[in-house]
């Protein structure tokens, strides 16, 4: 299995943390992110109050500031949802990597458009997690629309769905990150890791998911569990 890589970012040979980047946070807060060991920065589009120019102009600021690969994400919205399309032709020339719902009505035409980069397909479950038909399902489908990586976040309503979880994720023989949503889904953002996830998600100011980390603290317990880190 060839495991894809994200601008300079090698994937599959230790865990990688990615920090969270909805807000415009100022460049010097960039430069300690990547002090701090964060491998590589998801610019979520659909958070930002500000017009699409402006978000661009941002997004090669922090380029500069810190020279981390970029993925791009721009979850539907009220705001987006009529000219969604135009925002990631926009953006995707700034990004090394773009992020589009494996549900999306506009995912074709994003992949295509973004031809060139590393395609992740995400599912996003807040209700469950999905049995192992699903979950192959959702592999196959995010692979056979020209995915480089699947992403799945399902929801743990109690501890065992955390565990049968980690075993889809361990047996999964496609790129694959993938944990735990939810109070009982924290642990999966480390212990994913363990079972073949190519990498965790870190907010930076506040959580955009349930069971989100801190990016310090996801750091911080990533270096003591993975001496390789270290």
């Amino acid at each position: 299995m060839k495991i894809p890589r994200i601008g300079n970012c090698e994937l599959g040979t230790v865990p990688r943390t990615a920090a969270i980047v909805d807000d415009f946070f100022p460049p010097s807060e960039i430069k300690k992110l990547k002090k701090l060991g964060t491998d590589l920065l998801e610019i979520r589009v659909d958070n930002f109050k500000g017009d699409i120019d402006k978000v661009c102009d941002y997004i090669g600021k922090i380029r500069k500031a810190a020279s981390l690969p970029l993925i791009g994400t721009i979850r539907e919205n009220e705001r987006n949802r009529k000219n969604r399309i135009d925002l990631f032709a926009k953006i995707i020339p700034l990004v090394d990597a773009i992020d589009v719902e494996i549900d999306s009505s506009i995912n074709k035409k994003i992949i295509a458009m973004a031809a060139g980069k590393t395609i992740i397909v995400s599912e996003h479950d807040f209700l469950g997690t999905p049995d192992s038909t699903r979950f192959s399902r959702i592999v196959k489908d995010a692979f056979d629309m020209g995915g480089h990586i699947v992403k799945i976040a399902a929801t743990a309503n109690c501890r065992k769905d955390v565990v049968r979880f980690l075993d889809l994720i361990r047996d999964c023989k496609k790129p694959i990150v993938a944990f735990s949503m939810g109070d009982f889904g924290s642990i999966s953002r480390i212990m994913s890791m363990l079972y073949g996830s190519l990498y965790t998600y870190g907010f930076v100011k506040k959580a955009n998911a349930p069971g989100q980390i801190p990016i310090g603290e996801l750091i911080a317990l990533l270096r003591r569990f993975f001496p390789e880190l270290r």
